[in-house]
């Protein structure tokens, strides 16, 4: 906040210098106005302008910018109002040219930040690429009899296009964020990228749950993938690498992997000891990002009017 800096005057001169002087207001250029609550105009527009590129993956129109700063001021920035120009965006349906609604757009912006993170950004047209090179090896082991190539390749395809629809499954609600992961990890590119089932284990863990696993959680998963045998992890039971990916991504390691997430993502860092406290009890039993995302999203700390 700027400081006003007053003259102080003799007290032998003063009355006569205020009597006799007049006062010419001065404009310093540069200098942008502030609101009654001490956040300028310009760090509103910020905080408006970071929202939209965060969520929908674009800047605000100008009538969007004017309407949304208004809207923030006429409220002194209140946190519900905060909250609900948030909500709006994460879930209104109303059709806009470019984008389908905003709904499409920030889902879309969850599925690109999930490939991101999985899948290092493939483009959804070099899956459908591959999903056209598996139809046509399955066509012809079908016309050869190789029944065994043919339902390797069919199973290639059903990974491959599960990635694909989970960005519909994930708007329809049919599908939680977190679980969205299940098909980030189990396709032909994350293969690829984590080649043998002692490379897979490890990045599922540090790419899902942020650390790597301990020898016990690695002896589990290692042998429940490699050797089909029944192991323990995080108090759940499988014996093959559907079971592992099930088990990890309904984990509640997997919820906590999900909150420093978005603290990374969206504040670029880590979450305290007693954000988790506050925050993770909830998530895990409502399991829902949008609310998670908000909590970040409302900060004073988001929005930079510290």
């Amino acid at each position: 906040m700027m400081k006003r800096v007053f003259p102080i005057f003799c007290i032998s001169i003063g009355l006569a210098m205020m009597l006799s002087c007049t006062t010419d207001l001065v404009v310093v250029d540069g200098n942008p106005p502030y609101s009654t609550f001490n956040i300028s105009d310009i760090k509103i527009e910020n905080y408006v302008n970071r929202i939209y590129i965060d969520i929908v993956g674009r800047e605000p129109l100008d009538e969007e910018l004017d309407s949304v700063v208004n809207m923030l001021k006429a409220s002194a920035l209140d946190r519900l109002t905060r909250d609900s120009i948030i909500t709006q965006l994460m879930t209104d349906t109303t059709f806009r040219e470019n984008e389908f609604s905003y709904k499409a757009a920030y889902v879309q912006n969850l599925y690109n930040l999930a490939k991101v993170r999985c899948l290092e950004g493939v483009a959804d047209s070099e899956l459908e690429l591959k999903i056209g090179i598996q139809k046509t090896a399955a066509y012809k082991d079908s016309l050869e009899g190789n029944w065994d190539s043919y339902y390797i390749h069919q199973n290639e395809i059903r990974r491959d296009q599960l990635v694909l629809d989970s960005r519909q499954a994930l708007y329809d609600g049919l599908l939680r964020y977190h679980q969205m992961y299940a098909f980030m990890i189990d396709n032909e590119v994350y293969d690829v990228i984590n080649m043998n089932t002692f490379n897979f284990v490890r990045a599922t863990f540090d790419q899902l749950l942020w650390r790597l696993p301990t020898s016990q959680e690695f002896d589990s998963g290692f042998f429940m993938i490699q050797n089909n045998q029944t192991s323990e992890l995080f108090g759940a039971t499988g014996s093959d690498k559907n079971d592992y990916i099930r088990i990890l991504t309904e984990s509640n390691e997997m919820l906590e992997g999900m909150l420093i997430w978005c603290f990374q993502v969206f504040l670029s860092r880590a979450p305290t000891a007693a954000e988790t406290t506050t925050l993770l009890p909830v998530y895990i039993e409502n399991k829902d990002i949008n609310w998670l995302i908000r909590q970040i999203m409302v900060t004073d700390e988001y929005a930079n009017f510290r």
